[in-house]
Formats: structure tokens, sequence, C-alpha cells
């Protein structure tokens, strides 16, 4: 019987293991499955054995390497005090833990609330009507595809991510998936009506290949649309902040860029997208940016609470965001620690006005693509 018949509001998850990829998939029953702890992150390394396992496993076919896939998809990686994803261990510079999985959600507020509500400027609103397939890459705890369900109970949306941080129960037009998006795909081609990449794209290694390949899985007239915030430079129009001005933020930002371009990535990736999203052929290609503000400073009480939330955003993430890219660069723990107690005192600093670019592009795969 289909479980969807069964509870029409949401379904728990559980994983198997097949020969292409692994993934989250909604279960055949919807009173069987895992039993999921009330806190995750409260588990350490060790909780995470065969018996212990929160994700159940086909014994049908590849026993033997059943552990060892266990390990590659459910466990997490301990470093410096922060807990990172296990499959393919080090490809992505930030945490997954609980501190991450809440600054992830203010984010998500954060964006709409700037953005005046909308989840999405491509024009893709009468093809999620009409029951449209749509991808969300990097799709961390789920909060954006579960969001577009809801408004859009006929479409079909499906989120990729390293690590299994969604929750438990999501809408039945949900499936979450744990894979890496910088490899190929398993889905055919011409499959999805729109893709969407939030907040990852200064992470990748390889953005050329990710836009050929969003290119070939995108249905003709099917739309891409990245948004990233430019961390690689904070902007201000009141001249509070200076190029001469000793400004904390800045300089942990310039460390952050270069921790980055160290492990491969470009913190300033959002910057070369319209002219990277043309290269690879898309069409109708447009970028929308809006002022992100550090701090409560504006006047405007929209902008005043989007800065708030940006700031608890900033100091809620700061130290596991650096760990991994200063140390890529040579900086032990102390020194980092030691640096971070002015970059902390800066993001408090409500006499320097400045903001973030927070910037939307989206294009279009041609006609006859």
């Amino acid at each position: 019987m289909d479980s969807r018949k069964q509870n029409s509001s949401a379904h728990p998850y559980s994983c198997s293991a097949p020969a292409a990829s692994q993934h989250i998939i909604p279960s055949s029953e919807a009173q069987t499955g895992p039993s999921f702890p009330e806190d995750p992150s409260e588990n350490t390394p060790e909780d995470f054995g065969y018996d212990d396992c929160l994700f159940e496993f086909d014994d049908s076919d590849e026993r033997d390497c059943s552990s060892s896939i266990i390990d590659s998809i459910r466990g997490h990686v301990y470093e410096c005090g922060f807990r990172y994803h296990a499959y393919h261990a080090g490809k992505y510079a930030y945490p997954n833990d609980e501190t991450e999985q809440c600054r992830e959600e203010i984010k998500h507020r954060m964006s709409a609330m700037l953005c005046d509500g909308q989840f999405f400027f491509a024009p893709v609103e009468e093809a999620l009507e009409d029951g449209g397939q749509v991808l969300d890459l990097g799709t961390g705890t789920g909060l954006w595809p579960m969001q577009l369900a809801e408004n859009y109970p006929d479409a079909v949306i499906t989120g990729i991510d390293l690590s299994p941080i969604q929750p438990r129960f999501v809408p039945e037009n949900v499936r979450f998936y744990v894979d890496d998006i910088e490899d190929e795909w398993v889905d055919p081609e011409n499959k999805y009506d729109y893709i969407h990449l939030r907040f990852a794209l200064h992470t990748l290694k390889d953005r050329k290949s990710l836009m050929q390949r969003v290119m070939r899985h995108l249905k003709p007239g099917g739309y891409f649309e990245i948004q990233e915030i430019d961390l690689s430079n904070p902007g201000c129009d009141d001249h509070t902040l200076t190029p001469d001005t000793p400004y904390a933020v800045r300089d942990y930002h310039k460390y952050l860029e270069a921790g980055l371009r160290a492990m491969g990535a470009d913190i300033s990736a959002i910057q070369k997208t319209s002219q990277e999203m043309r290269e690879a052929g898309f069409e109708d290609v447009t970028e929308i940016t809006k002022k992100l503000p550090l701090g409560i400073w504006p006047a405007d009480k929209k902008l005043r609470l989007c800065g708030l939330f940006w700031r608890t955003a900033a100091m809620d993430g700061m130290a596991g965001l650096c760990s991994r890219p200063f140390r890529a660069i040579g900086l032990t723990p102390t020194q980092i620690e030691s640096f971070l107690v002015d970059v902390r005192k800066a993001v408090m600093d409500g006499s320097i006005h400045t903001y973030f670019p927070l910037t939307t592009v989206y294009g279009r795969k041609p006609l006859d693509g």
C-alpha cells in the first residue's frame, strides 16, 4: 500500500544502500522505521556502532560493507570541538552540528525577510503549480524545500546534501538524499524544471563542471537559481567604515578567503556567477542584489531585524566557520580564538554601519537545449 494514502501530511524516512548513491527516502510503512534520538547533537563518536545506527540497511546485498557505509553516511568527524560530515569527509569546510543547524534556520528566515517573503526569483511559479520537479543543492537542514513543498503541494522537491541532518518527518512531496553535488548525478538528464543552490556556492571546488551538470539535468526552458552572501568585502555607504578603518570583521573574512582558497574554494564566487552562467549556455541571466546589514543600525524596521538575524548568525557561527579554513593557512586553535576576541567586539560595534550583498542570480536553459 502506498504510505502517502495512509498519512497525507508527513512521512518518516529511512536509508538503504543502493548501488549508485546513498539516499534518504520515505519509508514504505508510516508506522515503521528507525528510532531517532531527541537531540542528535548529543551523540558522540562511539554512539555510531551498527547496533545503534539511526538508519536501517538492506541485508540482502553487500552485507559485508554495511558497516563502512554506515560510518560514511551517518557517522561524523570531530575536529577541535566541532562536528563535521563523514561522507566524503573534509569536502565541506563548515560544521554540521546543532549550532550550525540553528544558524541555517536563522539565515533562512533572514533571507526570506530581506527578499520580502520570496523564496525564489526565477519565473517558475507556474511550473511549480503544475507539479514541476525541483532539485535543491546543498539543502542543509531542508528548510527551503519543505517551505516550497507547503506552498506548492503538487511540486516534487528533492534535496541533496553531504550531511543527513534533515528532519525526521517531511511533507510527502519532499525527498532528501545524502550525496555529493560535485559528483556525477544518477538522475536522468532533462529531468528538472528548477534547480536551486543557496549559501553553498563559495564552498564548491569546480563551479564550471557544476554549471554543465545543471544544464544537462534541467528540462529545456528550466531555470537554475543561485543565492549567496558575498563575504569578500563588507560595504558601507556613510563613511563609518573606510578602507583605512581598523575592522576585525574585514580581517576575519580576508583570512576566511585565504583559507577557503587553500581548500580549493572561492569566497567571492557569486561575483562571477552571472558570467559563468552565460558561458555555460544559460539565457536571460538576471542578477538581483540586496544589502544585508550587520547589526541593528538601520532605521528601517525590517532591515534592523535582518541585521539582528545576520549579527546573531555571525556571532554563533564565527568559531565553527573559520576553524578548518584558518587551520588550512597555518593558524593554531589558540591563535584563532585569540583573534576572534577582536572579531566579536567588531561585530557588536554599532558605530560601524556595514552590510554584505545578498545576491541572487538565475538563468534559463535554452528551449532547444
